[in-house]
């Protein structure tokens, strides 16, 4: 995971916004599905993988999101992109065997809930796009993050 997220230092900024919110739909996927009843604590499978998702989040988000949120257009296309792909449910036992999952028979409507959740992001961003431009230029984030450049990512 760390690498897709290097994409922005080395100047793959889209490709890292695109990545960034793949990730955090994916952990929040995590979040929805995890019997959080059965996850245990501390050095628990399921706790430090929730946990960690949270703390990165924390951390990457006001980089990705200082530069995403700087093209209001570009981060619609991402997250309708993200929403898209996130309805698809992986084999999440497989991938995370010593973690306990809601029953199966809920993660349909979980999943389908945290994807039309993300309709009211998208709907935000188009509504309110001349609001997020005012309010990142008097917090100066507009001028810190503007300046950013970005590379294509090409199919090699």
């Amino acid at each position: 995971m760390s690498l897709r997220f290097g994409f922005y230092d080395l100047g793959y900024r889209k490709e890292a916004v695109y990545w960034f919110y793949t990730a955090q739909y994916q952990g929040r996927q995590f979040g929805v599905l995890l019997d959080q009843s059965k996850m245990g604590s501390i050095g628990s499978p399921g706790f430090e993988l929730l946990q960690a998702q949270n703390a990165f989040f924390q951390l990457v988000g006001p980089y990705i999101n200082g530069y995403a949120f700087g093209d209001t257009d570009g981060l619609v296309k991402v997250v309708e992109r993200v929403q898209t792909e996130g309805r698809r449910i992986p084999a999440l036992q497989t991938t995370y065997p010593d973690v306990t999952f809601r029953s199966k028979s809920e993660w349909n409507t979980a999943n389908t809930d945290l994807a039309d959740g993300m309709s009211k992001l998208i709907s935000m961003l188009k509504e309110k796009k001349d609001d997020i431009k005012r309010q990142r230029i008097q917090q100066g984030i507009e001028e810190k993050f503007s300046k950013l450049t970005n590379k294509e990512l090409t199919s090699q």
